[in-house]
């Protein structure tokens, strides 16, 4: 349609007025973004492909609502910045609504899920069109805010360039905004509904405002009846093919790099909730400070165009050269002081552990290694809009349809980045693929820059000596240089789990979902994903073997478990313990294709025929997804074996709601085995995951699987388990077999009893359900708020020593021990108690210095018979000592407090108190304040 230009022009306040709801917006429209994704994913699982699903479909809603706007809704009476208003407040509503349209969603996909789950294709059909459908409505009105602002403000033909480029920029700047408020703050502390009907709160504000602010204001280009296409002035409201094609190409490198960069990341780091905003928070900074800076440029008249040309070919350049620059900003420990002490040493420091590690240090990090190359992506889609628009009233209907281009080409990068170019090039060619585009682009440029200085008459030579082809060849050259090095296989082997050591990949696979790999150190086998190991191999004892069998061992029925599932296969160790016991059908999911193929290839020597038992289906899909959709009552049992929980997404199966899930598909005395890896957790998320599956199964128990891994078993039954001895012994048959734990011996102090016998396994049990259920904490760990994920109080304890001892023997003191009398009950016949307690504090003494049940009694008792006081102080200071040595804290004190009380002042005796008072004294703080509090005054401060 024709549009007639009143042109009167824009006083500042109106521009500062709507400048400053737009940056509003963007943070909330990202923080939409960041919150319905995850929800998304809940439905359709969070493997790759669907979480494509889900972002396609959240953007082709926001190209959409760009190109619709772009053309049509102009009014001779209301202005651009009253409809944009009216966006705002339709965007808050929806948001208002999110939680109750979720649940609808959820009935729906639950409901077709039937008809369409057996073929990959129609699945991914149906998932589309359910989540573009969901998704249309906010994503449409998110979708036209730009082009009705720009309407609205831009009136002289002079100032489109800088005003696109800082509304553009203000809107991303509001967005980094959104998405470091909503990671960091938001869905930890009010959810992710919550987050959502906040953030629509905040939309109805801005919509509010807006049309208040605005009401009286013109519209400054009004529709005309003429030739549809034109403008008054002659110009077209449509961008020319050349600028469609290089906005789309603009928004295609632009994601595509953002997932080469994440994967990349990846190799070396923690992919945590708090990393992946970071990411996204800086790349996004980057976009508006490019943005701005051309709105800075173009004010002093360079041509939109022109600074295409000279710095898109740099955008490979500065994406190879900077890929190791994050080692400048590395940040890490050292361990000071005993192999107890809690004392550490970051190698630098500017505000704070907890700011410092988790947003100080992954954002240099990141920024070293992205800021200025996206910087540099960030000035093209305000450049392209800039340099296509002749007039300000064509501006809105350019503006709408290049960003419709732009955002279908992000969509499409990002999906083409992992789907297609790592799977066929690997990392490093996608990079050189990705250059190619860039410096085509800015050729292009500089070809349309000589057209409207030369016409069509311009030489060939002529033209290869102009700027942008100058830098576009160089940049080729250096490409074709930096591509001759293994980035993957580099950064693996001087960053990533290769360093260190004598280490040697045995296999390397870039897939679509994760870079996953198979290495060998000395006689040890280990597979993982980027940099998460998710499983090793030797031929000493395995923890994975324990796992397998723990299950069928203790299973509260006569025979075995029939139907079993299987979540996450990591080496295959733990479900091809499975199989060694007379089951009749297992599923085994796991989310990456990549990992299946080399844990089946290269651990077939521990997982007992899993690769071709005929009882074994494999299935590729997300575990929380495939619980969710597997019929109720279906299956005995459930072993889980993921990533660890802090790892992004693994928290989904520690939630209530997956254990929820579990308790439907179980039939009746169904069991649940959960992975538990102390030195993966700190004593908060121990605490916290234990509470959350006690709330489902009451009969739960932690049992011990090796050194520093122990599991959750629960029991889906009415009635206390009771596990027969008979069917142990019977069962002992079928575990013999298991030659990664069969014959051995727990290490460190001698044990009676060997692992795979009826005593051995009695002595794995740790805790029984009432003391479970005992334990103090409020934290019942759920898929809305995803604390597990982001931070249970006591993260920087996981920071500091995430894999090490030291972590592990904390978490350790979150377990509460049971008396095995206590546990006697869950056995049919009488045990040997006192040698079990003995031999099963024996095995945890060399990694948790658990003392000696008869030893502590025989002590206590010498106490009791002592008449002087200072003997008395003597026996009550070295039982202190065996409790602090395995971080009883509790007991510990109570018998400091003993022996000061029977005198125990002497400079020997005060020195070894305040060394105990002092050790753990990061974890136990308040403890130890509580207990001085309690002290006679000459006992506090002065002597502990």
């Amino acid at each position: 349609m024709p549009f007639v230009s009143r042109n009167p022009g824009r006083n500042s306040s109106i521009q500062l007025a709507a400048s400053c709801l737009f940056f509003a917006s963007g943070a909330l429209g990202l923080g939409y973004q960041l919150v319905w994704v995850k929800k998304a994913a809940l439905i359709v699982g969070s493997s790759q492909i669907a979480l494509s699903t889900v972002v396609t479909s959240f953007f082709l809603g926001l190209a959409l609502g760009s190109l619709y706007v772009g053309r049509h809704l102009r009014s001779r009476r209301w202005s651009p910045l009253v409809v944009y208003g009216l966006f705002e407040v339709a965007i808050g509503a929806f948001a208002l609504a999110f939680p109750f349209l979720f649940g609808v969603v959820e009935s729906a996909y639950s409901a077709l899920y039937p008809y369409f789950g057996d073929s990959a294709s129609a699945l991914f059909a149906m998932r589309f069109a359910l989540l573009f459908v969901f998704f249309l409505l906010p994503t449409f009105f998110m979708g036209g805010t730009l082009p009705l602002l720009l309407d609205g403000l831009v009136a002289r033909d002079q100032t489109v360039g800088s005003l696109t480029s800082l509304l553009y920029g203000l809107n991303i700047a509001g967005a980094v905004t959104g998405v470091l408020l909503t990671g960091y703050w938001a869905v930890p502390v009010l959810g992710m509904n919550g987050t959502s009907i906040a953030a629509g709160c905040g939309n109805l504000a801005v919509g509010a405002i807006a049309l208040l602010a605005f009401r009286r204001t013109p519209p400054l280009h009004l529709p005309a009846a003429d030739n549809d296409g034109e403008s008054d002035a002659g110009a077209p409201s449509f961008p020319p093919r050349t600028f469609v094609g290089l906005s789309f190409f603009s928004g295609f490198v632009a994601l595509a790099y953002q997932i080469l960069w994440m994967r990349h990341f990846s190799l070396f780091t923690d992919s945590t909730v708090y990393f992946t905003s970071i990411l996204l928070a800086v790349y996004l900074a980057a976009l508006a400070t490019g943005s701005m800076a051309l709105s800075w440029l173009l004010k002093r008249g360079l041509h939109p165009l022109r600074v295409l040309a000279v710095t898109q070919p740099l955008v490979p350049v500065l994406a190879f050269a900077l890929l190791t620059a994050w080692r400048s900003a590395y940040r890490t420990y050292e361990v000071d002081g005993d192999p107890l002490s809690l004392t550490v040493l970051p190698n630098w420091s500017i505000f704070s552990d907890t700011i410092d590690a988790i947003l100080v240090a992954p954002a240099a990090q990141v920024a070293l290694v992205l800021f200025v190359p996206v910087t540099v992506i960030g000035a093209g889609l305000p450049s392209l809009i800039a340099g296509a628009t002749r007039s300000s009233s064509s501006l809105r209907g350019i503006a709408g349809s290049l960003v419709f281009w732009n955002t279908v080409g992000s969509s499409a990068g990002g999906y083409a980045a992992g789907y297609l170019l790592i799977p066929l090039l690997g990392l490093t060619h996608s990079l050189v693929m990705l250059a190619a585009i860039s410096i085509a682009i800015g050729m292009t440029c500089e070809c349309l820059l000589a057209r409207e200085a030369g016409g069509n008459r311009l030489l060939f030579a002529q033209l290869l000596r102009r700027p942008g082809m100058v830098f576009g060849v160089a940049a080729l050259g250096f490409t074709a240089f930096s591509s001759q090095r293994d980035i993957v296989r580099e950064t693996l082997m001087q960053d990533g789990q290769g360093k260190g050591g004598k280490t040697h990949f045995v296999s390397l696979t870039e897939g679509a979902l994760t870079t996953a790999w198979v290495l060998r150190k000395d006689d040890r086998r280990y597979i993982g994903s980027g940099t998460v190991v998710l499983a090793s191999a030797s031929s000493d004892f395995s923890y994975q073997a324990m796992q397998g069998s723990a299950a069928p061992l203790l299973y509260p029925r006569p025979g075995a478990p029939k139907d079993v599932l299987g979540i996450a296969l990591g080496s295959g160790q733990t479900f091809g313990g499975i199989l060694l016991h007379p089951i009749e059908h297992m599923d085994v999911v796991d989310i990456s294709t990549e990992i299946v193929g080399l844990s089946l290839e290269h651990f077939e020597d521990v997982q007992h025929g899993l690769a071709s038992d005929p009882r074994v289906r494999f299935h590729i899909d997300d575990g929380r997804h495939f619980v969710a959709r597997s019929e109720a009552e279906s299956y005995d049992l459930v072993s889980t074996e993921p990533p660890p929980p802090t790892h992004s997404g693994a928290h989904v199966l520690y939630s209530l709601e997956f254990y929820q899930e579990t308790h439907r598909i179980l039939r009746d005395g169904g069991m649940l085995v959960s992975w538990l890896p102390l030195y993966r957790v700190t004593p908060d998320d121990t605490r916290g995951m234990l509470k959350t599956q006690a709330a489902v199964f009451p009969y739960t128990f932690v049992i011990k699987l090796g050194a520093q891994d122990f599991a959750i078993l629960s029991y889906k039954l009415n009635e206390p388990p009771l596990i027969r001895r008979e069917w142990l012994e019977a069962r002992m048959e079928h575990f013999a077999n298991e030659h990664h734990a069969s014959g051995f011996h727990w290490p460190g102090r001698p044990t009676t009893y060997p692992v795979a016998s009826v005593e051995g396994i009695v002595a794995l049990f740790l805790s029984g359900p009432d003391d479970i259920a005992s334990i103090d904490f409020p934290l019942i760990h759920r898929e809305d708020d995803q604390r597990l994920g982001y931070s249970s109080g006591d993260r920087e304890l996981l920071r500091r020593y995430e894999g090490l001892e030291k972590i592990a023997r904390l978490s350790f003191t979150a377990i509460p021990m049971t008396s095995m009398a206590k546990l006697q009950q869950y056995f049919d016949e009488p045990m040997p108690l006192e040698a079990i307690e003995e031999d099963r504090a024996a095995g945890l003494f060399q990694n948790f210095g658990v003392a000696s049940p008869r030893r502590l009694r025989e002590l206590e008792a010498s106490w009791k018979g002592e008449t002087t006081a200072q003997a008395r102080a003597r026996i009550a200071m070295r039982i202190a000592v065996l409790y602090d040595t395995q971080l009883s804290k509790d007991r510990a004190y109570e018998w400091i407090g003993r022996a000061l009380a029977d005198g125990a002042e002497s400079p020997r005796f005060v020195r070894l108190a305040r060394s105990m008072a002092r050790h753990g004294i990061a974890v136990y703080s308040e403890d130890l304040r509580a207990w001085l509090e309690a002290q006679p005054p000459r006992h506090r401060y002065a002597q502990v």
